[in-house]
């Protein structure tokens, strides 16, 4: 009895006096069935894509004509297509660096311009890069921290989030920084987060949004929602982080900002388990 008590008294520290709410909006076309990012752009459109394995194109939803569209990105694979961002003048990022076994030694980031809405097919800049402290292709069990899901964009860089595979398990989050302009980089390390360390469903990253407005960062797992603030200077592995219980363990692999306390949120299709929704996520405190 008092082992339950504790847990109910830990979960409504980490929650506070919140209430999250989740709402299905949409269930997404069929061929939006892996979606895998998510960005929400001029306050109108919301952009995703499929994971690897599929087609290289970015589906365009109109929430306020309630369409959508598909644009081809010209002279690319889609390998592990992973996390949409997008940058204070229109640009959007596509996060080619989906890394499960570590093995990968290059990953990529295309950029896409300004005007790539006015167009049906798109030929991307490019970035390649590998992490500064990554060594071994695969490292041992215990530095299994090279796969990413999750990046945004802010003041001119971007920031990349890893999802932990360690053994054992430690939860602990790597966080990278690199240019946002086309080139080869190494990624530089900046620091780490631990959200948990109890299982990959709850503590693992799975997509990440930053609100410049509110100093804000959101990271999404299979089945928790983590809110970063009270930090400075970008130092985001330094802030105060806040976690929320969502419903199920889904594959939740895509979030972004619809205002300070609202979220869109995509997830995954899997047969018999469900999914391929679109929603929001409200924060009532």
């Amino acid at each position: 009895m008092l082992k339950w008590m504790l847990l109910f008294i830990l979960c409504f520290a980490l929650n506070g006096f919140a209430q999250l709410t989740v709402k299905k909006l949409v269930e997404l076309p069929d061929k939006m069935y892996e979606t895998s990012g998510l960005v929400f752009y001029q306050d109108r459109y919301l952009l995703t894509h499929n994971d690897g394995g599929n087609d290289p194109e970015i589906f365009v939803m109109d929430i306020k004509a309630g369409t959508q569209r598909t644009i081809q990105i010209e002279g690319v694979k889609n390998n592990d297509w992973e996390d949409l961002t997008v940058d204070d003048d229109g640009r959007v990022y596509i996060g080619a660096f989906g890394n499960n076994l570590n093995k990968r030694e290059r990953c990529f980031v295309y950029i896409l311009p300004k005007n790539f809405l006015e167009k049906d097919k798109v030929e991307p800049k490019k970035i390649e890069f590998i992490y500064e402290d990554q060594l071994n292709y695969p490292p041992s069990k215990k530095e299994l921290n090279f796969d990413c899901e999750a990046f945004f964009w802010a003041n001119d860089s971007l920031y990349f989030f890893t999802k932990c595979r360690t053994e054992p398990y430690s939860g602990i989050t790597n966080v990278y920084v690199m240019p946002d302009k086309s080139g080869d980089y190494k990624a530089k390390k900046l620091g780490s987060i631990q959200l948990c360390s109890s299982d990959w469903r709850f503590c693992s990253v799975t997509a990440a949004d930053y609100s410049e407005k509110f100093n804000v960062v959101v990271l999404l797992t299979y089945s928790r929602l983590y809110l970063i603030s009270d930090f400075k200077n970008h130092q985001f592995w330094n802030g105060k982080v806040r976690s929320y219980q969502l419903n199920l363990v889904r594959q939740r692999e895509a979030i972004c900002f619809k205002s300070k306390n609202s979220w869109y949120m995509t997830d995954e299709y899997k047969k018999g388990f469900g999914g391929g929704n679109l929603y929001e996520v409200k924060l009532k405190e």
